[in-house]
């Protein structure tokens, strides 16, 4: 099997794709309780509300209406329960959300069994947003939400509503056509990824 990694060097909202997704053993089409990174219930900061009210309406509706308000790792954030263990976004061919509509651990996290394969560096992509563009912007609304212990989806909305003009004019600046996109790939015994 060729293993493949393309990592796109969005300036704002960078990913890795890999096909060794497709093919984990965590991801058994028989196994109803799901193991692997797809057994993640994916939490939306607040800049990841801000782009999707902005760019996917749609998606933005459907999290703030079945997600639930959490502190999390990176602030006030919104975690989508699926009540199965596992993301409501994964079907069988993959996650169904567009690439930067993703949380950044699912856009920038690699499990260290793909990561092998890859190129050397691709381990520390996560780790670099925490110096990014996106993760400041993040730091910046949380530092303007006040009253977050009694944070309701109405109000999580009309903060959304009020800094998304304040921050697409930010990111408005942001030259995101065609970025850079590296591409790897290796051929690999698929037994060895499955160890």
């Amino acid at each position: 099997m060729i293993a493949e990694f393309k990592i796109i060097n969005d300036p704002l909202r960078p990913s890795i794709c890999t096909n060794l997704c497709s093919v984990c053993c965590r991801n058994n089409g028989s196994d109803r309780k799901k193991i692997g990174c797809c057994s993640y219930e994916p939490e939306f900061c607040l800049f990841d509300l801000v782009f999707l009210y902005l760019n996917y309406p749609d998606i933005y509706e459907q999290i703030l209406k079945k997600g639930q308000i959490i502190k999390g790792y990176n602030g006030i954030m919104v975690e989508m329960k699926a009540g199965l263990n596992q993301c409501p976004y994964v079907s069988g061919s993959g996650c169904l959300l567009p690439k930067d509509a993703t949380t950044p651990l699912c856009r920038l996290y690699v499990c260290r069994q793909a990561a092998k394969f890859g190129p050397s560096f691709i381990e520390e992509k996560f780790d670099e947003y925490f110096s990014s563009k996106e993760y400041h912007l993040n730091q910046y609304l949380n530092s303007h939400l006040n009253n977050e212990m009694d944070l309701s989806s109405s109000k999580l909305h009309d903060f959304v509503k009020e800094f998304s003009e304040p921050i697409n004019s930010m990111i408005s600046e942001i030259d995101r056509n065609n970025p850079p996109i590296e591409t790897f790939t290796q051929e690999i015994n698929l037994e060895d990824f499955k160890l």
